[in-house]
């Protein structure tokens, strides 16, 4: 057995296709990195931020600080901005004030919520909606503390309070970090994951990949069967001698799955993305050759490629995570996979989930055995 995989490993090394197939994984992951790497973001903005004004500066510093979904264009005049939104080479402007800290010092005082910044855009989008989400936050703690020194210096009377003294009271009592803390069911915080928005949907695209790299597996082993490659194999045991076949593709899909994901930098911790990457093998390996059985013919399972393919972008969590079609989800393997990275309750669906194909397969085989 073991001479005859070692045969079929030398086999498809010397497939070019394949070997041209298992680069593109590791190439495009590097690539991918390389891109998360640059300046990038879901939208362009115009800061127009006038140097004079303290408040402003202070707002925009609060922007532009740490890593972010949005790539910041600086801008010394308010017409220059507007310029690079009537071009297109920026999605939105936000133009600030020459007079912030004094607009802001008077609504404080007035407890009043007025705007401080001109946002000039083409068209309204989601990302624009998150940015004027973002620019809030931003500008809401310097309207806080506007609002909490005017409180205490015109409604308690303590005018004679110092700066220093008010401000030391003020953040000793502020809110630090977020209020919210993401983590995943087995209990990874969501912070570990160092990767950006570019980079978060390549697990995705490289578990539909492998499932790719499953397909052709199979499309190979009905091709070599109607060559006769396995004549002398009863039909009855030819299901157990494709998942061996099938399964030398897989192997090799699988050490370049895990190598693509530490380049992209989309990777956990070894344990966890070996015992998950061997799980879904064997889930693709169950997949892929009912389908075989289901579909006879090699054209056939050919037809499957591109609307199958399609399924699996729309309702595997690769790019949106749907709410919807959960039976429809159930039923493809990249979803399992993309889930048990964070979830081990899905590694045991998926390993549930191959034991039922496997008996559906051999129930199959022998249903066509007796019918031929």
């Amino acid at each position: 057995m073991f001479v005859r995989l070692f045969l079929l490993q030398k086999r498809l090394l010397k497939k070019y296709s394949f070997l041209v197939m298992l680069c593109l994984a590791p190439l495009f992951a590097a690539g991918i990195n390389g891109l998360a790497k640059e300046q990038s973001g879901i939208a362009t903005i115009a800061l127009c931020v006038p140097e004079e004004d303290p408040v402003a500066g202070e707002v925009a510093d609060r922007l532009l600080a740490g890593e972010g979904v949005f790539c910041y264009l600086s801008c010394e005049e308010e017409a220059e901005a507007r310029a690079l939104v009537e071009s297109g080479e920026a999605d939105a402007a936000w133009i600030f004030s020459g007079d912030m800290e004094e607009e802001m010092q008077k609504l404080a005082e007035k407890r009043r919520v007025r705007p401080l910044v001109t946002v000039v855009e083409r068209q309204d989008s989601v990302s624009l909606t998150l940015g004027r989400e973002i620019l809030s936050g931003a500008i809401y703690p310097a309207f806080s503390y506007a609002v909490y020194e005017s409180y205490v210096r015109k409604d308690l009377g303590l005018e004679e309070i110092t700066e220093e003294r008010l401000r030391q009271t003020y953040e000793s009592v502020a809110v630090e970090g977020s209020l919210f803390q993401m983590v995943y069911p087995d209990g990874t915080p969501g912070e570990n994951e160092d990767f950006t928005y570019v980079q978060a949907p390549l697990r995705g695209i490289l578990a539909i990949w492998f499932t790719f790299v499953g397909f052709s597996a199979t499309l190979v082993f009905m091709q070599d069967e109607s060559r006769g490659v396995y004549g002398r194999i009863p039909v009855a045991k030819r299901l157990f001698v494709s998942y061996g076949a099938c399964a030398v593709f897989l192997v090799d899909a699988g050490v370049v799955l895990l190598l693509a994901c530490r380049l992209a930098g989309v990777f956990t911790d070894w344990k966890r993305e070996v015992i998950s990457c061997v799980v879904f093998a064997c889930c693709v390996l169950a997949f892929v050759n009912l389908l075989r059985l289901l579909c006879c013919t090699p054209q056939r399972m050919g037809m499957l490629l591109l609307p199958l393919g399609a399924v699996m972008l729309a309702l595997c969590p690769v790019f949106l995570n749907l709410q919807y079609f959960r039976a429809g989800k159930m039923l493809l393997p990249p979803w399992y996979y993309l889930q048990s990275i964070h979830n081990t309750r899905y590694l045991y669906e998926m390993a549930v989930y191959t034991a039922v194909l496997i008996l559906i397969s051999a129930l199959v085989q022998r249903l066509q055995n007796r019918a031929g």
